[in-house]
């Protein structure tokens, strides 16, 4: 059986070597077949951030959008709440999940930002150096007050006491 292999193998690598490549070219005037391509779906990237707050809200809504304000800047980008985080997530020295608890951390909201919206965007130079996954990303220097967090739908400003870009 192996015989058998090694000979198809050996008579279509000799079927190759007598293949003429010497006109082979994008620029040849015969050349009526190009390649097409077509996308059918743009893959979309995102940013997430955790926002920690002191004190649970009582009416958040996954979908509820909420926007990130500058004051020093007026800069403001929105934000799509998607989840609460989970409790006792715990991981270990390589970073694999040793716990895991299904049950919400209210304190604990996960937002979610379109990449697109942040390399097109010209209006948040200060707020795109925050993720730290961006190629905009720099180390930064703000107080908490300076950045609000706020749901468009309930008008609340969250108070927060980390966030996490």
């Amino acid at each position: 059986m192996n015989e058998v292999l090694v000979g198809s193998y050996d008579q279509l690598l000799e079927a190759i070597k007598k293949i003429d490549t010497s006109n082979l070219s994008d620029e040849n005037p015969d050349y009526v077949n190009p390649i097409n391509s077509k996308v059918l779906e743009e893959q979309k990237i995102y940013f997430w951030i955790r926002l920690y707050l002191k004190d649970e809200l009582s009416d958040v809504k996954p979908g509820d959008d909420f926007e990130i304000c500058y004051i020093k800047s007026g800069e403001t980008l929105v934000t799509k709440f998607v989840a609460f985080g989970k409790k006792n997530l715990n991981r270990d020295l390589d970073n694999v999940i040793v716990n895991y608890d299904p049950e919400d951390d209210k304190k604990c909201l996960c937002l979610m930002v379109d990449e697109d919206e942040m390399k097109t965007s010209q209006k948040i130079p200060f707020i795109r150096t925050l993720f730290k996954t961006s190629p905009y990303f720099q180390f930064q220097v703000y107080r908490r007050e300076e950045l609000l967090f706020s749901n468009l739908r309930t008008g609340v400003i969250c108070d927060y006491s980390d966030c996490d870009f």
